[in-house]
């Protein structure tokens, strides 16, 4: 098995993502992280985008989408982006902490997102998704997530520079794009400790 070395890629993606925060007049937009207890451990909740969609057609990303002014906060936009995709209703969460925002390249986004649990952890949830939007929505153990065999990296030229691209399996489900860049930062915090919280 291929050891990797997070530290030097780590580097590699900081300085992709730097370079991406430097585009001008982004887009903004806010994603939800729900993290729910199993018997496995943590579950992170996925959803699959539909084939209807103007963009992204097919592809896995967290609950999320577009800043409007009226939501005041990028918080409140993640809440209400779960609640117009899945019908997880605001007050059955509660918010944890923010995430690094991470910029797309090609749709000029910079995506804040946000870590949240059910308020009640006894709390069931069945997600009613918007069809439109929404394909279907499913949940990874974290521990999964970690494992060396879940990721894998290439290198692609984008915009006259090189720079990471990575991808996360499950199963049959691959994570990529900005997605796995979200996710990459919230698994190198779990490693160096700072949600052994999600853990008991």
């Amino acid at each position: 098995m291929a050891i990797i070395n997070h530290e030097s890629l780590d580097d590699a993606i900081d300085r992709a993502l730097a370079i991406g925060m430097e585009r001008p007049d982004p887009r903004v937009a806010a994603v939800l992280l729900f993290v729910q207890q199993f018997a496995d451990g943590p579950n992170l909740l996925f959803i699959r985008r539909s084939e209807r969609v103007p963009n992204h057609k097919g592809q896995i990303s967290f609950p999320g989408g577009g800043f409007h002014v009226e939501d005041g906060t990028l918080e409140v936009t993640a809440l209400r982006e779960a609640w117009e995709e899945l019908q997880i209703a605001p007050q059955s969460l509660k918010v944890l902490g923010p995430l690094p925002p991470t910029p797309t390249i090609v749709s000029n986004f910079v995506i804040h997102p946000f870590v949240a649990v059910p308020a009640d952890p006894t709390m069931g949830f069945i997600y009613k998704g918007d069809d439109f939007e929404v394909a279907e929505a499913f949940h990874v153990p974290l521990k999964a997530l970690l494992e060396p065999a879940a990721f894998r990296t290439e290198t692609w030229t984008i915009g006259g520079y090189s720079r990471p691209a990575i991808f996360y399996t499950y199963q049959h489900n691959v994570i990529w794009g900005a997605t796995a860049f979200i996710l990459h930062n919230f698994l190198r915090q779990i490693r160096a400790g700072l949600w052994d919280i999600l853990f008991g």
